[in-house]
């Protein structure tokens, strides 16, 4: 799989809609993708729930003063950011996540219409990339198991020395934007979490919202989709 591309090839031109999310692709160099969620399931075999636990009582076996911070986060990434304070014990974490994903990403359940997607953009001329919170060798394991590697130019997870720099930070979309070679205010950002809105919206990407569960619809456009989809064969029958 291609990392980091020098340049790519545009499509022929283009008739001119009124569709606005066509528009929004219309004027696109390249597509963004948040991974869990829009191009998969990535916890459906391995629940989020269980490995929040397992990290939760890792640290109970570590040396810290985060006690109290480390019961509320509700996810594995929420628990690894409560930790960034504590260098020490947000590394043990990291790994042991990094390794929970790995797993994880052996029996993630495909998202109908990703596969179409990220062929509508190869065929359309636009290059791909997958801006994560995961780890990038778990989205890089899961393209390869799942043949999409060769539809995704680029791969931008999450920092392992950082996880402060997660979205809704705007750190992952600029630097998949500068390993792209593309402007970021030529990119859309698909993603279905706020914290993505938040972080398209700090990047200066255009941003569409998957709402791909009931009431996220309205959630997502309060924090600043541009438009909302609740299937990902809408956004490839948008690319041409």
């Amino acid at each position: 799989m291609v990392r980091k591309p020098v340049g790519h090839t545009r499509a022929g031109p283009r008739t001119v809609t009124t569709d606005p999310l066509r528009q929004l692709f219309d004027s696109a160099d390249a597509v963004l993708f948040d991974f869990d969620g829009p191009i998969c399931s990535v916890f459906d075999g391995y629940p989020a729930q269980r490995i929040t636990a397992e990290l939760r009582e890792l640290a109970g076996t570590l040396p810290h003063d985060l006690d109290e911070a480390l019961r509320k986060p509700a996810g594995p990434h929420e628990l690894l950011l409560a930790a960034a304070t504590d260098q020490r014990l947000a590394t043990r974490l990291e790994r042991a996540l990094q390794e929970a994903e790995i797993k994880a990403v052996e029996t993630a359940r495909p998202t109908p219409g990703a596969a179409e997607s990220l062929a509508a953009c190869k065929s359309s001329g636009k290059l791909v990339a997958i801006v994560s919170n995961n780890y990038t060798e778990a989205v890089v394991r899961y393209l390869v198991r799942t043949g999409l590697a060769d539809r995704v130019a680029h791969v931008e997870g999450r920092d392992p020395s950082d996880p402060t720099l997660m979205k809704p930070s705007p750190h992952l979309l600029d630097r998949a934007t500068v390993a792209l070679g593309i402007r970021t205010a030529a990119c859309v950002f698909i993603g279905d979490q706020a914290s993505d809105m938040e972080a398209g919206r700090a990047a200066g990407t255009r941003i569409i919202g998957y709402a791909n569960k009931p009431g996220k619809s309205e959630a997502l456009t309060h924090s600043g989709a541009s438009a909302v989809v609740d299937s990902m064969f809408a956004i490839a029958a948008a690319i041409r």
